[in-house]
């Protein structure tokens, strides 16, 4: 699923570096913000009963919020594409799972810019081939 996402990402969030590494960035935090929702709201679910997981979302959140008014981190709907990775995952926290989303998101990330890299190649070879007809 993240490597999917990279791909779409990369695209839908503008095709140069510094915007996929930025983007990339934002969602390996989303990734690490939706396991901290796991363990908290099962911790606090635990105690609180069913308005426990409710309230860590609500609190993080906030946080999250907050977190995208810093210049490079501002775009919001990237933490949360980070998140949808960790919850589709479906998985138990652990840091290997983890990495293997990351290097999921960092392939994403790689086979679109070659797949863009490409494509800009052949056009600039068919527009030469267009100036000698």
């Amino acid at each position: 699923m993240g490597l999917f996402i990279a791909w779409t990402s990369y695209y839908l969030f503008g095709t140069k570096i510094k915007n996929a590494f930025l983007i990339f960035v934002q969602q390996t935090l989303g990734i690490l913000i939706a396991m901290i929702i796991q363990y908290f709201g099962v911790y606090f679910s635990e105690i609180l009963g069913i308005l426990g997981f409710s309230i860590v979302v609500f609190i993080v959140m906030i946080g999250v919020f907050y977190i995208s008014k810093l210049k490079y981190l501002n775009n919001i709907p990237a933490y949360f594409l980070g998140m949808i990775i960790w919850f589709g995952s479906s998985t138990e926290i652990s840091m290997n799972i983890f990495l293997l989303l990351v290097t999921a998101l960092v392939s994403g990330y790689i086979f679109a810019y070659v797949n863009v890299s490409i494509n800009q190649k052949i056009e600039l070879k068919q527009r030469k081939l267009e100036l000698y007809e």
